[in-house]
């Protein structure tokens, strides 16, 4: 086994590990804004941060109804 085969075998855990990121933040994003949020293309900073507001507002909420704490 040469550098190369390490080398090699090294390249495919680093895309593996990033794969499961991806995977990981799939799931966390859409579990965290709905498809709404997510497809608009409203462009300006205030209006990102206004709906960013309403949707951690309504985040809150959820989680005290269901007796959970945000992390």
């Amino acid at each position: 086994m040469d550098i190369f085969d390490i080398l090699g075998y090294g390249c495919w855990i680093v895309s593996g590990i990033l794969l499961l990121w991806m995977v990981v933040d799939f799931f966390k994003v859409n579990s965290e804004y709905d498809e709404e949020f997510l497809l608009s293309s409203r462009e300006g900073h205030d209006e990102i941060a206004e709906q960013e507001k309403m949707y951690a507002a309504e985040r809150e909420r959820k989680a005290r109804e269901s007796g959970s704490s945000i992390r």
